[in-house]
């Protein structure tokens, strides 16, 4: 068995040396574009030939994720910036879009990792994942043991084993796209899941904020199941949490006995609590009230430039610590001086305050030996190059006449509660109603698949589209790319808005994979949306965007934080976080007249069977129903 790899993240020039000191066996890095940490230092590309050399010098990979989703106008840059990356020749890029795919693979580049956010999540999305070309699959955070070794079984598979983990499914998040067009999908996360929420009038919680991932007690059963990588998140992080965790990591891994000495070094890397979460085998204890990253000191009150507290942590000067005011706002400062109680001074002067929360969230210790990771030549892409790889050869301008409707219904009987007018409809039903389906035919219906399928469910999705098929069923729908795997040759298939298709690139990628139809993006924008020179995309024009899809259960009801009420509802084995009101962009129809097919999904719990009629009434007038929002496509997404 080949020695199992751990993989530390670099967010800049410290954290990458240290990683490297450390004895990490590869690093993952952004660049200045397109990665999924947008807030980190990141790098330039034209230090890559720098970093890279050092870093295999010292026999350490070196992995670049360019993992955001694109949009059409960002296509040239993206272009630009790959290709200079792919010159540099790192040991991997980690990707999400699936444009980046098909981009690479035009390159002869065939180092591709598909990233957490990709959701792939069992054994037939990594067979999938490797099938099409890809050398590993990083797989979602929410996997139990047994699932993760039925997926490495698979293929090459790498995993989460320390840090911050989101709520909602990896890729799923919608939630900061919501709020306000700063979509996790690129990069731009605002953590709504650290929100406080009222659950009541009088009580708030932190219900969606998880503890920190720590897997240091399961690295003998991930090493003895064929992991490939063991990865460490944590790119906005210091340099002396990265010291700190991978050092215990690889005492750990290089001495099983030492567990115990690896698990206290760990008590110091500046985090929240912590939980083994699915790997685990037990999420009853996995959301903290203390969201906030850091060792917590105390509750305290400010005066001038002095804070005052009692703590049993010792602090000591030049140590960093961050100043909670409330909820989202806070401040970073440095002790310069000790006072009794383990109070401190800081060097600035702070707005007196009675009782804000004080964390710790570094040492000082000594700096890594400074590196200097000057920028050297990479070449540039060719306007005729950019020119071949955006040909699209496969398209037309597309001039239906009348539009067809796609319409997500929660179950069977809901399809006599669609007003019959002039439009073509299509019905797209849960595999879930198959049981109420019996074996007859049902006119323009689009059996569909879930987004998340559990390794030990898959045979069973597997036999009902098998049946339905066989019963005469020609159409379905799936939720990722990976799951063409359980449909029949022939059958048509429609790729639903999970299925990331924002740009016309990734459109022509699932295409050539066997994709007929497809549902474009709920988080998306008019300018992009008039930007595809594909015009036979599905517009989502009625839909309530599950803001969080998450494995994990938390309390149900409504919900509100400081502006608006969401609805928390366990549907199946997921639970599903919606906004109150629905998005409606009946208005926005006269400027996108060159799309004949539109989405509407009448399935979500905030839907009124009765109100069916009076929402195609006002599809028809163009005119937004009342009490819905406009998502993304007023305010841009960013």
């Amino acid at each position: 068995m080949s020695k199992i790899e751990l993989l530390a993240p670099a967010g800049n020039e410290e954290a990458l040396v240290t990683a490297v000191e450390s004895a990490c066996d590869a690093v993952y890095l952004g660049v200045s574009a397109f990665n999924a940490r947008s807030r980190a230092k990141n790098f330039q590309v034209e230090q890559l030939p720098k970093i890279i050399t050092f870093c295999h010098n010292k026999n350490v990979k070196v992995y670049v994720t360019l993992n955001t989703l694109i949009k059409n106008n960002e296509m040239s840059d993206l272009l630009k910036l790959a290709y200079k990356v792919v010159s540099a020749n790192p040991d991997a890029i980690i990707i999400q879009d699936l444009s980046l795919f098909y981009i690479l693979q035009k390159l002869d580049y065939r180092h591709i990792h598909f990233s957490t956010q990709a959701g792939i999540h069992n054994s037939i999305g990594v067979n999938f994942a490797i099938e099409k070309g890809a050398e590993r699959a990083i797989l979602a955070r929410e996997l139990t043991l047994a699932e993760v070794a039925s997926a490495a079984q698979a293929g090459p598979t790498e995993i989460f084993i320390h840090g911050a983990l989101c709520y909602s499914i990896s890729g799923a998040c919608l939630f900061s796209s919501y709020l306000g067009g700063m979509s996790a999908n690129r990069g731009k996360c605002k953590q709504p899941c650290r929100r406080v929420f009222n659950l009541t009038k009088r009580k708030k919680e932190h219900l969606f904020s998880l503890k920190d991932l720590e897997a240091i007690d399961q690295l003998g059963e991930l090493t003895r199941i064929g992991v490939k990588s063991l990865k460490i998140e944590g790119r906005m992080k210091r340099a002396d949490y990265v010291s700190q965790v991978v050092k215990a990591y690889r005492l750990a891994l290089d001495n099983p006995a030492e567990r115990e000495r690896a698990k206290e070094m760990l008590v110091n890397d500046f985090a929240r609590s912590k939980t083994a979460y699915f790997l685990g085998g037990d999420v009853s204890d996995a959301i903290t009230q203390q969201p906030f990253a850091g060792i917590f000191l105390a509750y305290a009150k400010v005066r001038a430039n002095k804070i005052y507290f009692n703590s049993q942590v010792n602090s000591q000067l030049g140590d960093k610590i961050k100043v909670y005011y409330g909820e989202e706002d806070s401040d970073t400062y440095t002790i310069t001086k000790l006072l009794e109680n383990n109070s401190i001074e800081v060097s600035e002067n702070l707005t007196n305050n009675d009782k804000v929360a004080v964390y710790k969230v570094s040492t000082l210790e000594e700096k890594p030996a400074r590196m200097n990771f000057e920028n050297d030549y990479l070449p540039n892409i060719s306007k005729n190059k950019i020119r071949e790889l955006t040909a699209l050869d496969n398209y037309k301008d597309y001039n239906h006449k009348g539009k067809t409707l796609f319409i997500r219904l929660g179950s069977l009987e809901d399809i006599s509660r669609i007003p019959k007018n002039h439009h073509k409809v299509k019905y797209l039903l849960p595999l879930s109603e198959l049981s109420a389906n019996g074996k007859k035919i049902i006119k323009n219906v689009i059996w569909e698949l879930p987004l998340f399928i559990a390794e030990g469910n898959i045979k069973q999705h597997q036999e009902s589209i098998l049946s339905l098929y066989n019963t005469g069923y020609r159409e379905f729908a799936i939720s990722h790319i990976s799951q063409l795997h359980l449909i029949p040759k022939r059958a048509s298939v429609l790729a639903n808005e999970h299925i990331y298709t924002l740009n016309d690139l990734a459109i022509k990628q699932i295409k050539e994979w066997g994709v007929s139809s497809y549902i474009l993006p709920l988080e998306n924008d008019i300018p992009n949306l008039n930007h595809y020179k594909h015009k036979d995309g599905i517009i989502p024009i009625f839909f309530t965007p599950a803001l969080f899809t998450s494995r994990m259960p938390v309390k149900q009801g409504y919900i509100k934080d400081k502006k608006n009420s969401y609805l928390v509802a366990r549907r199946g084995k997921l639970t599903y976080t919606y906004p109150h009101n629905p998005v409606a962009i009946f208005s926005f129809l006269r400027k996108l007249e060159d799309y004949s097919n539109y989405f509407l999904d009448f399935s979500t719990p905030n839907i009124e069977k009765e109100d069916f009629a009076l929402i195609f009434q006002d599809l028809e007038k163009r005119k937004n129903p009342v009490n819905t929002s406009k998502f993304n496509f007023k305010k841009g997404l960013w």
